[in-house]
């Protein structure tokens, strides 16, 4: 049986400055998950692979390795 451990999503307002570094989060954006970090250059949340803009990103978690 395979299980996974509860994500512990936090809103947005809520994310520390020190986030703000270039790694790789864990975001929800409209109504999906996605992987994104913060554009210093840019000031707002991007997807790391495309560059493209996260526009409406609501919650953040942390990636944590498996345990």
């Amino acid at each position: 049986m395979i299980t996974a451990k509860h994500i512990p999503w936090e809103p947005i307002g809520t994310l520390p400055e020190d986030r703000k570094d270039g790694r790789r989060l864990l975001l929800w954006e409209v109504d999906l998950p996605v992987i994104g970090r913060w554009g210093s250059d840019r000031e707002g949340w991007e997807d790391p692979d495309s560059m493209h803009i996260l526009e409406e990103v609501t919650y953040w978690a942390d990636i944590n390795p498996p345990a």
